[in-house]
C-alpha cells in the first residue's frame, strides 16, 4: 500500500481510523467515502480490493468464454485485460491468426510512430490515384475515382473509420512497407504481430496473410489506452477514430448496454472466413477499461453467427468486470 498524508497530523490520525474501521467491516476503501466527510488526503492502493462477488466472477469468465466458443469450430483466439489492473484471461491467446483488417490499427501506430520521430507530417499531402485504388469495398474504391490529395492524418482517419484498403495501403508506402511495420511493433514488445503483405498483394496471394495473436493486440490496445505507445495528442487522435468506426456494429459493441463507449478495429475475410474485433471498452461508474481481442477463423458458423459470438464474448467480458453492487 501506498499512502500520501497531508501535512496536518489530526488529519492524518482520523483518515487512519476510518481506515480501519473500513478492513475491520471487511468493506474496501474508496477515497470517495472519506472524501463525503472531511476534506482528507487520497490513498493510492498498488492493487484496488474487489469484493468476493467479483473476483469469483472474473475468474470463472475463462469457463464462461469456454462455453461460449464450443460449438464454432475452427480456430478463436481471446484475450481480455482490464486495463488498469492488469487482470488477463485468454484462451489461445498467443496464437497467430489471420488479422485481416485489424492490421490497420498496427498500422497507423507505426504511422504516428513516423510522424512523433519527425520522419512524417500529418498534414502532409499525398496524391491517391484510380490507379492506386486497392480491392475491397466499393463504397470505399468510390472516394478515389479521381485523382484527389489527402493529408496523412485523413488518410488514417478512412483506414481505421471506414477500413477503407487503399489509403491503408498508401500508408504502408509512407511507412517503407509491410516489414516496416512488423520492425516496429517487435521493437515495440509485440513480436506475435506480423505484418508482411499490402491488400493488393494479399488480394492477389491469399497464402501470405497479415497475422497476430490476441494476447499481443489486447497488450497493444492496454498501452493505447495507457498513453505509453503514443504522444497524448496521436493517442487521443486514433483513439477518437476507433470511436466512430463504422463497420462491424454487431461485434464487440453489439450486446453491450447501450451507450456503452467502445474504440475498435475490425478485420473480415470473404464469406465467414474470418471474422475479427479489437477494442477497447470503457466500463461503467469509474471501473476502469477492457482491452479485448477476438480473432475467429474457419469457423463454421455464419458470418452473422460469428458476429453474435464476439457480441456474447464482449458482454461475458463486461459483465465479469463490471462490480456486482450496481
Amino acid at each position: 500500500m501506498k499512502t500520501i498524508f497531508g501535512k496536518r497530523r489530526q488529519s492524518a490520525v482520523v483518515l487512519i481510523t476510518l481506515i480501519a474501521i473500513l478492513l475491520a467491516s471487511g468493506q474496501p476503501y474508496q477515497s470517495s467515502q472519506v472524501r463525503g466527510a472531511a476534506c482528507l488526503p487520497d490513498i493510492i492502493f498498488d492493487e484496488p480490493s474487489q469484493g468476493p462477488e467479483k473476483n469469483e466472477a472474473i475468474s470463472m469468465l475463462t469457463e464462461r468464454l469456454s462455453s461460449i466458443i464450443n460449438a464454432a469450430g475452427g480456430d478463436i483466439g481471446i484475450a481480455v485485460i482490464h486495463v488498469e489492473t492488469g487482470h488477463t484471461t485468454a484462451i489461445q491467446g498467443t496464437t497467430q491468426l489471420p488479422l485481416y483488417s485489424v492490421f490497420k490499427l498496427p498500422l497507423a501506430i507505426a504511422v504516428l510512430k513516423e510522424i512523433e520521430e519527425n520522419r512524417l507530417q500529418l498534414d502532409r499531402k499525398v496524391r491517391v490515384t484510380p490507379a492506386d485504388v486497392a480491392p475491397g469495398w466499393t463504397a470505399n474504391a468510390a472516394m478515389w475515382r479521381r485523382p484527389i490529395d489527402r493529408t496523412v492524418a485523413q488518410l488514417i482517419e478512412v483506414s481505421i473509420i471506414r477500413s477503407d484498403n487503399t489509403s491503408s495501403d498508401k500508408l504502408l508506402q509512407l511507412v517503407g512497407g509491410p516489414a516496416a511495420v512488423t520492425h516496429r511493433m517487435r521493437a515495440l514488445g509485440f513480436p506475435n504481430i506480423e505484418i508482411v503483405s499490402t491488400v493488393r498483394e494479399f488480394s492477389e496471394n491469399r497464402t501470405r496473410p497479415n497475422t497476430g495473436s490476441a494476447e499481443d493486440l489486447a497488450r497493444l490496445l492496454v498501452q493505447l489506452q495507457k498513453g505509453e505507445l503514443l504522444q497524448p495528442q496521436h493517442s487521443a487522435l486514433l483513439l477518437g477514430f476507433m470511436h466512430r468506426a463504422t463497420t462491424g456494429t454487431e461485434r464487440l459493441r453489439g450486446s453491450l448496454p447501450v451507450g456503452t463507449p467502445v474504440a475498435d478495429k475490425t478485420g473480415t475475410g470473404d464469406a465467414g472466413v474470418v471474422t475479427n474485433d479489437v477494442g477497447i471498452i470503457t466500463l461503467p461508474k469509474g471501473q476502469g477499461h477492457l482491452a479485448i481481442a477476438v480473432l475467429i477463423s474457419g469457423s463454421k458458423l455464419s458470418p452473422a453467427a460469428q458476429e453474435k459470438l464476439i457480441a456474447e464474448i464482449a458482454r461475458a467480458a463486461y459483465d465479469a468486470h463490471v462490480s456486482r453492487a450496481e
